[in-house]
């Protein structure tokens, strides 16, 4: 898969996760519907404006939408998780809040 499509797959995926309609998008973005579908295909790939207008209509940041790991096992994702967590060895308020999220999803 290219960028264009990882890209289109991951603001599909969020919108989605957001229940909104790809008409909601495009009217909430200013965009045609055609447009919004094209992206999602991975056949266009929306310029800087539209792609700060898709992330903060999805709630997300721009580097979410380039985050291509989907296809990682429970194991990477544990190593990742564990790999991050030692960076914050020392601040004890971030790994608190780390420790209430992590709590939050059990």
């Amino acid at each position: 898969m290219n960028l264009k499509e990882n890209l289109g797959k991951n603001i599909q995926k969020y919108r989605k996760l957001n229940k909104i309609t790809q008409e909601k998008l495009a009217e909430i973005i200013d965009l045609e519907i055609n447009s919004i579908s094209s992206i999602e295909r991975g056949k266009y790939f929306p310029s800087p404006d539209n792609l700060v207008k898709i992330a903060n209509a999805l709630n997300v940041s721009i580097s979410d939408l380039f985050c291509f790991k989907e296809n990682l096992s429970c194991e990477d994702y544990q190593n990742e998780i564990i790999s991050a967590v030692k960076f914050l060895k020392n601040d004890k308020t971030k790994l608190c809040a780390i420790n209430s999220f992590i709590k939050s999803l059990l």
